[in-house]
């Protein structure tokens, strides 16, 4: 069983440690800097770049590959939301090109929003 004086005592003790934290967290806050205000205004001026995993896309080697009048009609039929992916990818296959449904539909996909990450 415990012992009211023990729990009043570890109580205080837990106070007065709460207190000594709240001191030395109000102690280590410091005034903006010059090197904090640079970096506030390097975070205002960011620019991300473009995410990449070191891989090019599939459909980006197949339309880097591709002469100009052929390259254009590659990419006509992938803006065509009426033509499958399966498809295209049916057809690229006949002519040894290698590119997966899965990739196709991504690229096609992220396309759209200006997201694959062929550049």
């Amino acid at each position: 069983m415990t012992n009211i004086q023990d729990v009043g005592a570890v109580t205080e003790s837990l106070l007065s440690s709460s207190q000594d934290r709240g001191n030395s967290i109000a102690e280590d806050v410091k005034q903006p800097t010059s090197k904090s205000l640079s970096f506030d205004n390097a975070l205002n001026n960011f620019t991300p770049t473009k995410k990449s995993n070191g891989m090019v896309c599939s459909v980006k080697k197949v339309l880097d590959s591709l002469e100009d009048p052929t390259k254009t009609k590659l990419v006509a039929l992938m803006a065509n939301s009426s033509v499958l992916s399966l498809d295209l990818v049916k057809l690229l296959k006949e002519f040894d090109f290698g590119v997966s449904a899965e990739v196709m539909r991504r690229h096609r996909r992220r396309a759209k929003g200006g997201g694959c990450s062929c550049p």
